[in-house]
């Protein structure tokens, strides 16, 4: 799976400094960006609400106001003129949601979540077009993208009653992925936009759209399914016309392959059900999908055989120049070596064909589960022990025979197939210590003998596994019971938390030792190890989602409970300063002491920040590890990893929020701090008196269009948001009191913090109304696009209000009775909100709660201002 290329793109140590500067520079905005989430999600209460408005304007108008001043300062350095300016608009995006979910939390606006996602990607375009920046652009394509998903699942039973199913919501989200993919390769005609992520980006959600409706949908048969399977087939051909003659781009066409290989699944599927061959349908359909798989691999590998095909290496780094930074002149005369040693030829395919071959696999291995299990050849575990020998020695044979590729695809399937029968055999027959032994034993030994990349890959993944399964049993012997499936389906989430992040941490070093081990080998064995590494990489990423980090601050009293955990905390810790030792130590000779051992010493001091977020450093490890080893899709996983594990730590309740903010919002400032001093030290160390510094050239039209757009962008922003905070308190100083009895229940929302759910029952005896009271209060299925209304309160002698009639307008009504607007939603009438924002870890203190307060004005418009008890005392 690896590809090796051979770079002397400037010298090494300048490449080095120029990775430095932008990882440092994108890592701090990542995480500040987080950070500031996380804040706004805590719900302080010990800051008021003009120190919390205050604060996050102030960081997001800095922010801006930075990206502008940067971008007319840096004018004459081509390198970074766009880089930092677009890291620091990407930072006030991210700022921007934050003030944006502050709003909504502070106010108890009520919005719908698609709202603020909608405002979100409205404001975010004037720096999304300044910028030039594609990590600004996939962000806005990302907040628009969650808008429109978000408007569509509210109005989800809407469209299933009216188009007999659910197709045409993906036939939209389609629409819209297709309409930006076709600006953004215009922008890439026009002005030589970046096409290396973007476009496979929103190729991948419209194709993705398109296929998951056909495949879980209404098909061919009626409504918009028939519409979805016409659009389905248009954007294939096109998209595969112009991907493959206009400008070639295999990684989509390989999308597209797998596309038609789930939707020929489906429609085989459904024909030979027809003809009711019953579990035997099992056998043709695997075979067709490895068959489809052959062919597809086969087209693609030819494609990229051709003279002239644009396809960028799959694992090269890119060049110096490519990092954003400008060369620096007094390194132009320092060695010149390899990132990384070239890699010899081998003949296995580029990683997204082996993608697709592994789909195939995969689901075909599912197909012969389904046909082994309701086939009625194997009746007992004993049975199914038997199978998945025979099957895997079947498997193995195949693939060292010199059989064709759709019978390696076959072997591949079939040896899978028999491991899983296996595992399934051992459930009860053998004790978990035993079973887990055996199930590494065999994964190990069809790693060895079965020559196929696919195949060692899911054998890698089964080793994974067991080897976690008996890290487990010796971390938390406690935790397990003597049966197999008892051990996995009875347990003790919270505990076995306490768990998880030593069994990662094991298995992080162990995947760094095998890609440090293996690339060093080279040849072959690095060849043969790398599917397992990438095994285990998938692994640990998976594990560190589930475990929970600790702080520094309670380090010494995990330290009195479980010393074992204590130490593996803090070596996963440490993991990232080791990656950095292990890919810069073979390179002292051409690099300076300073980047030898500054990097790792700042990773070191860097690692009490990881401490609370393990997956950071895990990503962070990824990252110097691909950069070092010369593996751009390493790099990329890393990237990839920080994300998403960053969104999933936002809901790891093991740390509060708060301290995530600070832990995160703490490691950012130092990451900026040494991003300063990438760029001060070698300015510094010079000998030689530096030149004058050649003027700035004149200040052209395009940026001084873009410096306008950033300051209008903020600007609109701030009257937005200002805006919003006047108009609110008006209400909370003018409104009328009004009280609604409630029914709550508590999770956490997204980007907003812990809140509880709320049902008010004005809302059932409006749908009552609406209904003419010929239904039952409790029925909520409103179908349609109905419009929202108003209903006439009338407070009694405590002052909670009571509905007496709905009307389409806020007038007429009487001095005594107060309009309210109600909105009309799929499951049912919404009051003002569906939710109370409260802050994290005060669930006890509103699980009481009987009632709202609301603030009512004269149009009806209406905010929730606090929650109270039976007695009507605030809480």
């Amino acid at each position: 799976m690896q590809v090796g290329t051979e770079r002397q793109a400037g010298s090494e140590l300048h490449a080095w400094r120029q990775f430095l500067a932008r990882s440092t520079l994108w890592l701090g905005v990542l995480l500040l960006g987080s950070a500031a989430v996380c804040w706004v999600a805590a719900n302080w209460q010990d800051m008021t609400k003009v120190q919390r408005f205050a604060g996050t304007q102030g960081l997001l108008a800095f922010s801006a106001l930075a990206a502008a001043w940067t971008g007319l300062r840096l004018r004459g350095t081509p390198g970074v003129r766009r880089s930092i300016p677009g890291a620091l608009l990407a930072l006030a995006g991210m700022l921007l949601g934050a003030l944006l979910a502050l709003l909504g939390q502070t106010y108890q606006t009520g919005a719908d979540t698609w709202e603020l996602f909608a405002w979100w990607a409205l404001l975010l375009l004037p720096w999304a077009l300044a910028a030039s920046s594609q990590a600004v652009w996939l962000l806005w394509v990302l907040v628009l993208n969650v808008a429109a998903a978000l408007w569509l699942g509210e109005r989800v039973f809407t469209w299933y009653a009216i188009y007999d199913g659910t197709g045409l919501p993906n036939l939209i989200m389609a629409a819209l992925n297709l309409t930006l993919l076709l600006g953004w390769e215009l922008a890439a005609r026009r002005w030589q936009a970046s096409t290396l992520i973007g476009p496979r980006v929103l190729a991948a959600i419209a194709i993705s759209a398109l296929v998951l409706s056909l495949m879980f949908g209404f098909f061919i048969l009626r409504g918009a399914g028939s519409l979805n399977a016409v659009a389905w087939v248009a954007v294939t051909l096109g998209l595969g016309f112009f991907y493959q003659r206009g400008r070639r781009d295999l990684v989509i066409l390989a999308m597209l392959a797998a596309g038609v290989i789930c939707v020929s699944l489906r429609v085989v599927g459904e024909w030979l059900l027809r003809l009711e061959p019953g579990v035997w349908a099992a056998l043709p359909l695997a075979a067709l999908l490895m068959a489809e798989a052959v062919l597809a691999a086969r087209w693609l590998r030819k494609l990229a055989a051709e003279p002239g095909a644009a396809v960028a290496p799959a694992d090269a780094e890119p060049a110096a120049a490519s990092a954003g930074n400008a060369v620096e002149s007094g390194d132009a005369g320092t060695p010149v070596v390899q990132l990384a040693p070239a890699a010899k030829p081998h003949a296995e395919p580029p990683w997204y064909v082996q993608c697709l071959l592994g789909l195939s696999a995969w689901l075909a291995t599912l197909l012969l589960l389904v046909f082994v299990a309701f086939s009625g050849f194997v009746t007992s575990e004993e049975g199914a022990l038997v199978a998945g020998l025979v099957l895997c020695g079947a498997g193995v044979a195949v693939l060292r025979s010199d059989a064709g590729p759709f019978w390696r695809q076959c072997g591949t399937a079939m040896a899978f197939t028999g491991q899983i029968l296996i595992i399934y055999g051992l459930s009860s027959s053998t004790s978990f210590t035993s079973a887990c032994f055996f199930v590494l034993l065999l994964g190990a030994a069809v790693y060895a003998l079965g020559p196929d990349v696919i195949l060692r890959f899911l054998s890698g993944l089964l080793i994974a596994a067991a080897g976690a399964a008996l890290m487990w049993r010796v971390l938390a012997p406690e935790l397990m019971s003597d049966d197999l499936l008892d051990a996995w389906l009875y347990f003790d989430a919270g505990r076995v938390g306490f768990v998880w992040l030593p069994i990662a941490v094991i298995g992080a070093w162990a995947t760094a030792v095998i890609l440090t081990w293996g690339h060093r080998q080279g040849g072959k064995r690095a060849h043969t190890l790398e599917p397992l590494a990438w095994a285990f990489l998938l692994s640990v990423q998976g594990m560190v989602w589930l475990a929970g980090g600790v702080s520094a601050l309670h380090l010494p009293a995990m330290w009195q409970l479980n010393p074992q955990g204590a130490v593996l905390a803090v070596a996963g810790a440490l993991l990232p300063a080791a990656a950095a030792l292990a890919v810069l130590w073979p390179r002292r000779h051409v690099l300076t002491s300073g980047v030898t051992w500054g990097v790792p010493i700042a990773l070191l001091v860097l690692a009490l920040f990881w401490l609370p977020s393990p997956g950071v450093g895990f990503a962070l490890a990824w990252l110097l590890l691909g950069f070092g080893l010369n593996q751009l899709r390493l790099v990329i996983f890393g990237v990839l990893s920080l994300l998403a594990y960053l969104g999933i730590y936002y809901y790891q309740l093991d740390v509060s929020l708060l301290q995530k903010a600070l832990w995160l919002g703490g490691a950012a400032l130092l990451l900026f701090v040494l991003r300063g001093l990438v760029w001060l030290v070698p300015r510094l160390m010079r000998t030689q008196t530096p030149d004058r510094r050649a003027p700035l050239p004149p200040v052209s039209g395009s940026l001084r269009l873009r410096t306008l757009a950033i300051l209008g962008g903020l600007a609109l922003v701030l009257v937005v948001a200002n805006g919003g905070i006047w108009q609110r308190e008006k209400l909370l100083a003018t409104g009328r009191v009004v009280i609604l009895e409630l029914a709550p229940v508590d999770p956490r929302s997204l980007m907003q913090g812990d809140y509880m759910a709320l049902n008010f029952a004005a809302s059932r005896d409006i749908t009552r109304l609406r209904l003419g009271g010929d239904r039952p209060s409790d029925d909520d299925s409103l179908m349609g696009f109905e419009p929202d209304g108003y209903v006439m309160l009338q407070p009694d002698a405590r002052g909670v209000a009571t509905p007496l009639r709905i009307q389409p307008d806020v007038h007429p009504h009487t001095d005594g009775e107060v309009p309210l607007r109600y909105r009309v939603r799929d499951r049912g009438v919404r009051i003002v909100t569906n939710a109370f924002f409260f802050p994290e870890g005060e669930a006890k203190r509103y699980e009481v709660a009987r009632y709202g307060e609301l603030r009512v004005g004269d149009n009806g418009e209406a905010l929730l201002v606090r929650m109270l008890g039976a007695d009507l005392q605030p809480l």
